[in-house]
């Protein structure tokens, strides 16, 4: 018998071969095109999400970093740069718990050109974060360290001194060994005096009337007085990466030379914000555990204009702040002051600790935007 089912030809075979291999490659095609548009626009949504720090009040996009940390355990000295900090209620351990006092007992400042060369007095502790022993101090301009007993031995005497801002406190004062190097490091000047904060100090927080930023509630103990070690107005300063970056091309698109970190003195140097944002900040958490009210805009003052390295002095940056931050009351801020939470006090804040924004404060915000937002 005869087949009568005749068989497709080879020509017929070959073209519907290949309009299968075409529809299978348009439909891969076309998955993989609308697979890849959802993975960018997640991609983006999250980029979106992160630069705006909007998505919560708690943010955990991760992006928010402690870049450095800094103590400057004598007031107006060098600084001291730390991978962890423990918190305390006056500020970091060990943060501006010294100053250098005139034979009346007035604080010493870079402010007063003469006293410039405290910046180059470079101080390290012994044991540091856990209740140090000893400091050394040390500078170019002396071929000997001199080493300090913190355990006391080495003070003469309890006397009254003035600190920068505020009425008289009381400090302990070491001896005339330490008064001779000082005299040595800063060229000649005499009757200086290492004096450091004792068992009988205590020092409020001060507001600077000129920012109109009056004290916080803090909200786990309304009863709770703010204290601060040696330093201006606060115990501690936190300050922008991204805001030194906006200020640095500002300065130079007026022809001027850029200016590090160090003019600023923070204790918290961060990364991952906006230009001024920090601005907006109210409460944040660094890490799991350290809580801080993010309180009161900093006012710069001349101590910025000094080179730390050559010690001159000029214009900047002052002037050029002064074109996008200077506030009503003459105030020109980079940087903001922080309170501590008292419940979560004692903790460490750590390099890279990731920090979380936990409040933000609505006017400033508002503000914020209207001029960089």
């Amino acid at each position: 018998m005869v087949d009568t089912m005749a068989e497709d030809p080879p020509e017929k075979n070959m073209v519907m071969i290949i309009l299968i291999g075409m529809i299978t490659m348009t439909m891969f095609w076309f998955g993989w095109f609308e697979k890849s548009n959802d993975k960018n626009e997640k991609k983006n949504k999250k980029k979106d999400d992160n630069t705006s720090h909007d998505n919560d009040n708690d943010n955990d996009s991760g992006m928010l970093r402690v870049t450095d940390l800094k103590i400057y355990p004598i007031k107006s000295c060098g600084a001291l740069t730390l991978k962890k900090a423990v918190t305390t209620e006056n500020g970091f351990e060990n943060d501006r718990m010294a100053q250098i006092s005139d034979a009346d007992g007035k604080y010493c400042t870079p402010r007063n050109k003469k006293y410039a060369p405290l910046f180059h007095i470079e101080p390290k502790l012994l044991s540091l974060l856990s209740s140090p022993t000893e400091m050394v101090l040390c500078s170019a301009n002396v071929s000997q360290e001199i080493t300090i007993d913190l355990q006391n031995d080495d003070v003469t005497k309890t006397t009254d001194a003035i600190p920068m801002i505020g009425p008289k406190v009381k400090l302990q004062e070491y001896g005339d060994a330490v008064t001779e190097w000082i005299q040595e490091a800063t060229g000649g000047l005499e009757g200086l005096r290492l004096t450091r904060i004792g068992s009988q100090y205590k020092r409020l927080v001060e507001v600077n009337p000129d920012q109109n930023e009056q004290l916080p509630n803090i909200v786990d103990n309304d009863k709770y007085a703010p204290t601060v070690s040696l330093a201006d107005e606060a115990p501690y300063l936190l300050t922008s990466t991204s805001s030194l970056l906006d200020l640095n091309k500002r300065l130079q698109a007026r022809d001027k030379k850029p200016v590090d970190m160090r003019r600023f003195r923070p204790n918290i140097v961060i990364s991952g914000l906006q230009p001024w944002e920090e601005d907006s900040l109210k409460r944040i958490r660094i890490g799991d555990t350290a809580e801080f009210i993010v309180w009161q805009r900093c006012g710069r003052c001349t101590m910025t204009t000094i080179d730390r390295d050559t010690l001159q002095r000029g214009p900047e940056p002052l002037a050029t702040l002064s074109t996008f931050r200077e506030r009503t009351g003459g105030q020109r801020n980079f940087g903001m002051h922080m309170i501590p939470v008292p419940s979560t006090m004692g903790t460490t804040v750590q390099l890279g600790d990731k920090i979380h924004i936990l409040e933000y404060d609505e006017e400033r915000k508002a503000e914020w935007k209207r001029l960089f937002g």
